[in-house]
């Protein structure tokens, strides 16, 4: 969304309220814009997060990158409200290495007003229309770095079905964490993916739907449909039951480019707590044809056997094995390690994690992750993120 089109919902926003408030004026309530201002909101965090890579197969790098965002919501007036965020990055103390490994997630300095939305709510469905942040299981920004992805659409959820959640979401332009060449991310048409091939020119834009159901003791089923227009489409399904400190889930993705050979994923889990130890099992496998595609944004990404740094889910003809454990200390500090093995076509790759994290108060908390690679996997990484919010 650009300048003229940030005002354009400004505005609208503003002639909502004011003709709101001339509907409260004749009913002798002429301060309900004033209060719908005045009861609004402030929030935001700073982050500070740093990134090391030891990189066998060329130059090591390592970055620290600060940010801060800052919110505003209004109060709801006769259910309308309105939202903006504004984001600031920066990091002043990266090499050429760091520029160039990281341009495309970390390296990317400057403002972005990345959400300015009108909201509407009536019984059980809630509008937006605007810059927003975002999330579903197949078109989803992820905030995992200090810059998060955000969208510019509309998007509506309904509760009316009884344990059931209904979502749809058309989005025409996308926020990535940067512009690949050293400023924060712009809102464009390049849509990325959690998979390759990492980004589409989406000139009509995606629309996805999306529902959750809970009416069975100890279940949720899950079912997502995304259109990538004239670039690809993916169908997700999940179901998940739990009872008493166990659990199992599987899960199922389906998906095709244009003119490419449709791919699909399988994945199962189980869990098991064991008073503050918790344990995870689960496994993954990609058909033949080609690479699936899990979705919109980098937030997309559901294959059950993620890993913090490097592990890709999705390639074609891939196996992958994941067993984690992770034990919290007490209310405050965790402590966790994992282990998961790809095996595809000819490789072989392993990953192994260690990750702790300490919540100094309700607002402050750093958490660490080292992941090392063997086998066909030769890199290294810690990150380390420490936020604040207010």
């Amino acid at each position: 969304m650009n300048t003229s089109n940030t005002l354009v919902v400004a505005i609208a926003a503003a002639s909502v309220l004011t003709s709101a408030q001339t509907y409260a004026d004749s009913s002798d309530d002429a301060s309900s814009l004033r209060e719908a201002m005045q009861q609004g909101t402030v929030s935001g965090a700073f982050q500070g997060y740093y990134f090391a890579r030891d990189k066998a197969s060329g130059k090591d790098n390592e970055i620290a990158t600060l940010g801060f965002d800052l919110s505003y919501q209004t109060a709801t007036l006769n259910g309308f409200g309105f939202k903006s965020t504004f984001q600031y990055t920066t990091s002043p103390w990266a090499n050429n290495e760091a520029k160039s490994a990281r341009r495309s997630n970390m390296y990317g300095s400057g403002a972005q007003l990345s959400e300015a939305y009108l909201s509407y709510g009536v019984n059980n469905t809630q509008a937006q229309l605007g810059r927003m942040y975002f999330w579903s299981p197949l078109l989803g920004g992820s905030g995992s770095r200090v810059t998060k992805e955000a969208f510019q659409g509309v998007t509506l959820v309904n509760k009316d079905l009884s344990n059931t959640t209904l979502t749809f979401a058309y989005m025409d332009k996308f926020q990535s964490r940067t512009d690949g060449n050293g400023d924060i991310g712009k809102f464009t048409e390049t849509f990325k993916t959690a998979g390759a091939p990492w980004a589409f020119e989406l000139d009509d834009g995606a629309y996805t739907l999306a529902i959750k159901n809970t009416s069975f003791d100890n279940l949720t089923l899950t079912a997502a449909y995304v259109n990538a227009l004239d670039a690809f489409e993916t169908a997700y399904f999940e179901s998940a039951y739990s009872i008493g400190h166990f659990g199992v889930a599987a899960q199922y993705y389906t998906s095709q480019q244009d003119s490419e050979q449709r791919s699909d994923l399988f994945g199962i889990k189980g869990d098991a707590t064991f008073g503050p130890l918790n344990l995870t099992l689960a496994y993954t496998t990609t058909d033949d044809d080609a690479d699936v595609i899990p979705g919109v944004g980098n937030g997309a990404d559901l294959a059950y056997t993620w890993s913090e740094v490097f592990a890709y889910q999705y390639q074609a003809g891939q196996d992958s094995t994941k067993l984690a454990a992770k034990y919290k200390i007490d209310s405050n500090a965790y402590v966790g390690a994992s282990y998961l093995q790809e095996d595809g076509k000819g490789y072989d790759r392993a990953y192994t994690a260690l990750t702790g994290g300490y919540q100094f108060s309700d607002a402050f908390g750093v958490t660490a992750a080292f992941e090392m690679g063997s086998k066909d996997a030769e890199d290294d990484e810690l990150r380390v993120r420490a936020n604040y919010t207010f």
